[in-house]
């Protein structure tokens, strides 16, 4: 049995009675209810839910909003993100021609309505994680949507080899196509080696260092929990993240969403790391420190130990460190992938196809080998 739930029918909507499912509805119940601007204030979508056989998935909808962060807007992906890049990084040669590259792509790509897109199991997060499904229910998935939204790509985001190989295999089965998203950083026992084990105790060796402890966040301490990641991930790395108002951060600690810690220096709160867990997988959306602090403190190597903490304890949690820090992540332990969304496309009209069929073939074997060359 498969049905959409909109935003309209939502305050009718009985949830099936499964932790997996109450976990997804509580979730979105501040997208359904208020808008997702409200919550994510970059973020101009609609939202809805997907019932599965009982499993509960997030959907989002979009036409165009080319403003939008990455998490809903491909355009932001692979064209604005990409101009940022550009500006960050240091080239000797070729800015001039690459500007050019990406302005003559970016209008191809929205007279292909590259943003006309549903993705499934979307959170809205840099990461998702994905619930066990078969593939006689990825299939129902896809023709569902296709019939419902005869218009828009289906997509699904955050896929990696590693960890998602089963889901990979059913959706290219199912005449998905991959396309590169990004390299991102698993951490696994197996890999971590004496060297780096080496980094990881002088990491640890910081928290007696410093006095430092975790606690759990209350209510109390949304508040920093908001500076904090807004500090990290949006003045230093990018506003194109995902910028979380203080509703979303009130839902998810109010209701145990994410275990959410606070690092402290006696009573003053000096960073945080929330962890978000589905289907096996763990990872941290929400990250982030103060950034008038010393280098020498060592924040970001301390909220970073979430890691080799979850290994030590015996977890068998697959540990998603995302992108970003290439370096530092590979020093301890950390092996890079690439990162994929699935979509499906064969059903929309037949420029269309040609685009997308284009995109990926640019994307997955020009812009990821070079990814790979420069180690991100």
């Amino acid at each position: 049995m498969i049905k959409l739930i909109t935003a309209q029918e939502f305050p009718s909507y009985t949830a099936p009675k499964s932790r997996q499912a109450a976990f997804v509805y509580q979730y979105m119940q501040p997208f359904m209810q208020l808008g997702s601007w409200h919550v994510i204030s970059n973020l101009q979508t609609e939202t809805m839910l997907l019932e599965v056989d009982g499993i509960l998935l997030p959907v989002t909808k979009n036409e165009t909003q080319y403003q939008n962060s990455y998490v809903t807007s491909l355009f932001t992906h692979y064209i604005t993100y990409a101009k940022e890049e550009i500006n960050i990084v240091k080239l000797k040669w070729g800015k001039a021609f690459l500007f050019l590259l990406l302005k003559i792509l970016g209008r191809i790509s929205k007279a292909a309505k590259i943003n006309q897109v549903i993705i499934v199991n979307n959170f809205m997060l840099s990461t998702n994680l994905y619930s066990p499904l078969s593939k006689e229910q990825y299939q129902n998935i896809l023709a569902f949507l296709t019939r419902c939204f005869p218009y828009h790509l289906i997509m699904f985001r955050s896929l990696n080899e590693d960890y998602n190989k089963k889901e990979i295999d059913i959706l290219t089965s199912l005449h998905c196509q991959k396309l590169m998203s990004r390299r991102v950083y698993l951490l696994k026992k197996e890999n971590i080696k004496s060297i780096h084990r080496k980094n990881l105790r002088k990491d640890q060796k910081l928290i007696e260092k410093n006095h430092y402890r975790f606690t759990k966040a209350s209510e109390e301490d949304v508040a920093d929990v908001k500076y904090f990641y807004d500090s990290l991930y949006l003045e230093k790395y990018s506003k194109l993240n995902p910028q979380f108002t203080e509703i979303f951060y009130k839902n998810i600690i109010k209701y145990n969403l994410f275990d959410i810690y606070m690092l402290k220096q006696e009573t003053l709160s000096k960073g945080v790391c929330g962890l978000f867990s589905a289907g096996g997988g763990i990872t941290a959306p929400i990250f982030g420190y103060s950034p008038a602090a010393p280098r020498e403190e060592g924040l970001y190597r301390v909220l970073s130990l979430w890691g080799i903490d979850l290994i030590n304890r015996g977890s068998h949690l697959k540990i998603n460190f995302s992108s970003g820090v290439s370096d530092f992540k590979r020093c301890r332990g950390a092996l890079g992938t690439t990162e994929y969304s699935l979509i499906f496309y064969r059903h929309l009209p037949l420029y269309r196809k040609f685009f997308w069929k284009g995109f990926c073939c640019f994307i997955n074997h020009l812009v990821l080998p070079m990814m790979i060359w420069k180690k991100y």
